[in-house]
């Protein structure tokens, strides 16, 4: 487990990675996203994963413009959480964060979360989040304020619970590497993995007081079949199952399984109601 540090003064550095595959004309605003806050990182990394979409030469096109932008390109396609990492740890900031390249900061999110976690170097600063859902048009804030308050069981405990969860922190580089990183092995829920782990350190959150990221779900999650998440989902609490039973417990371990079958199995049955009712009317 981490210990808490007490930082110095100094100057603080900070890194974004930006992870993009194939995400077209979204890449440009999430990147335009990045530059324009109203507190600067020192550094943006675009880490494309393999993209076939042309999507290359507007990273270029970025960096050419942009002394602290640079791009890396990978020659087949790794997966988020690998692409996502890897970067990561080529990043040279003291303090770093990530964004999708479907997804964008709003303007003060860097500055706010900076000045939330002042001269530490070991608190995790965060914002709430702004979900967009671009199929339905529903748009909601995650209000995430409370996470903040709360002990490291209460913290995996709400997560457990599937409420919203932070997305994009301001992490200390250093807390990441010793915590492991982002699961590589992972092609999906892999920030839930992420965040259980970041949760259970012994380390202190610190709220922005402001939604920071917009969110919009969907992406290869929205591909997957009820099976596919179930199998997917019951990986990342068998691999947490330990931070899980020490911090909330056997019976929170259990009920969250549960719930986990009860969901899926549910939107199994109405997946297939509905296929049948297409067959059985024509439509």
């Amino acid at each position: 487990m981490l210990q808490p540090d007490g930082g110095g003064g100094r100057s603080v550095k900070i890194s974004c990675v930006i992870v993009s595959f194939n995400n077209g004309d979204s890449l440009r605003d999430a990147i335009l996203s990045v530059i324009q806050q109203t507190r600067p990182v020192d550094e943006i990394i675009v880490a494309d994963d393999a993209s076939t979409d042309g999507s290359r030469a507007l990273i270029d096109a970025f960096c050419h413009n942009h002394a602290n932008i640079r791009a890396i390109y990978r020659e087949s396609n790794l997966g988020v959480s690998t692409n996502r990492d890897l970067a990561i740890l080529d990043a040279g900031g003291d303090l770093i964060t990530w964004l999708d390249g479907d997804d964008h900061y709003l303007h003060s999110k860097i500055e706010l979360e900076l000045r939330a976690v002042g001269q530490r170097r070991d608190v995790i600063g965060y914002s709430d989040v702004r979900i967009e859902d671009q199929r339905t048009s529903r748009i909601r804030e995650a209000a995430l304020t409370d996470f903040a308050l709360l002990s490291v069981s209460g913290r995996i405990r709400w997560l457990l619970s599937r409420k919203d969860a932070p997305r994009s922190m301001l992490v200390p580089k250093r807390v990441h590497i010793a915590m492991g990183g982002f699961n590589r092995s992972l092609r999906t829920y892999e920030d839930w993995d992420y965040v259980l782990r970041l949760a259970a350190q012994p380390l202190p959150w610190a709220h922005s007081g402001v939604e920071g990221t917009v969110h919009h779900p969907g992406g290869g999650l929205s591909r997957q079949s009820q099976i596919e998440h179930l199998r997917d989902e019951f990986r990342v609490l068998r691999l947490n199952h330990r931070i899980i039973r020490r911090h909330a417990g056997l019976g929170t371990l259990l009920s969250t399984t549960g719930r986990v079958v009860a969901v899926r199995s549910k939107w199994g049955i109405v997946n297939a109601y509905w296929h049948v009712s297409r067959r059985m009317t024509g439509r």
